[in-house]
């Protein structure tokens, strides 16, 4: 399938065999402030002036009001259909799409979309080649920055001795993903990646840990990974029944609360993180978990994370020991927050409740640094 020019290096492998409907209840993809263009802020001056606020974060822009200045778009009606969905921004048109450029241009799927879940009528793959086709130029100049960036990375790496292939990273995380459903194997991972020697993954029997140390920290990695500022910066996850339900660190508790439609909170209580037991999948949960580690072991932007941690902290550590920390830290990371909604809801890491651990976890993944740039 030609998508496009072939001096344009693209991935869309995320895309394939994937489709979308939209979930009318969800709603999750207006929960975001999103940026309007340059190109788009005269229509929205000129129809809708009081409707758009100028931000300074993380660059001066204009974007869209929200409700209450925490909740979801201002453009959200009462039955979560969007007022001006012709004229919707750029950013609004390609969710759940990314566009991730790095050394080439890879098409990413934001899986905390309930509508790719569950089948669907729009294939995503089609839609992501409108949206690469859409903004040829702007890929094609952001490439060329990219790969330079990469490059320059890259030469710093070999300079002082720490760089891998990320093809064979990714090869070797491929021939052990399954054993990273199991805790004593990511605790020996997490544990090899922070000597001072190069590491490769274990294949084999794991030494014996303390399984109430790993729980512990766990609970301290998901802890960290809940906190925010405030309640439009907190992790966010749309439950089945359409909650768009968030989780606050208020000391050593969680305050469980209800983001409404008009912005307003509703608190539910607080959860005490020391009582959620960190499960491991079950049954189909097991094939879904082993999916997503294959994504995120797939995606650019989750290698390109691991070069800003290298780049970040002074290429003091091998290449390989920061990213295979990066997808253990990011198993067990799934594993915890998959384990708080199963507290929540009183179920397990079956295939229902991985799919949800995944829902409510994801977006936070397409958050992270990166050295490249989304489009």
């Amino acid at each position: 399938m030609s998508l496009s020019p072939n001096d344009l290096d693209l991935d869309m492998s995320e895309l394939e065999g994937r489709a979308l409907t939209c979930d009318p209840s969800c709603g999750l993809c207006c929960l975001c402030q999103p940026e309007i263009l340059p190109h788009e802020v005269e229509w929205f001056r000129s129809n809708h002036p009081r409707r758009i606020v100028t931000l300074d974060q993380p660059h001066r822009h204009v974007a869209v009001a929200l409700k209450n200045g925490q909740g979801p778009c201002s453009f959200l009606n009462s039955t979560r259909r969007c007022e001006i969905y012709p004229h919707r921004p750029h950013h609004c048109r390609q969710f759940p799409l990314h566009l991730y450029v790095g050394k080439r241009v890879q098409a990413e799927l934001d899986l905390s979309c309930r509508g790719v879940w569950y089948g669907g009528t729009e294939d995503v793959l089609v839609e992501g080649g409108k949206l690469v086709q859409d903004n040829l130029d702007t890929l094609r100049h952001t490439l060329m920055e990219s790969r330079a960036i990469y490059q320059e990375f890259e030469a710093n790496c070999r300079e002082v001795g720490i760089y891998r292939p990320d093809a064979s990273l990714r090869q070797e995380v491929e021939q052990r993903v399954e054993r990273f459903s199991e805790l004593p194997y990511l605790a020996h991972v997490l544990d090899l990646s922070g000597e001072d020697d190069e590491m490769t993954l274990p294949n084999g029997s794991c030494p014996r840990y303390d399984m109430n140390e790993l729980e512990r920290s766990a609970m301290e990695t998901g802890m960290e990974s809940l906190d925010a500022e405030d309640a439009f910066s907190a992790p966010i996850y749309c439950d089945p029944k359409g909650r768009w339900n968030l989780f606050l660190v208020r000391g050593d508790l969680i305050k469980w609360v209800i983001l409404n439609d008009d912005g307003g909170l509703t608190t539910l209580g607080d959860i005490d993180p020391s009582k959620v037991k960190l499960l491991v999948p079950e049954g189909e949960g097991k094939g879904i978990f082993w999916s997503y580690l294959r994504t995120l072991n797939r995606r650019d932007s989750v290698m390109g994370y691991a070069y800003f941690l290298a780049d970040y902290y002074g290429y003091e550590d091998f290449l390989a020991n920061t990213y295979y920390g990066v997808i253990a830290t990011s198993a067990l990371d799934l594993l915890w927050r998959s384990s708080l909604i199963a507290y929540l809801c009183g179920g397990k890491l079956d295939r229902a409740g991985m799919i949800e651990g995944i829902i409510s976890y994801d977006m936070d993944r397409l958050d992270a640094p990166t050295i490249g740039a989304f489009i």
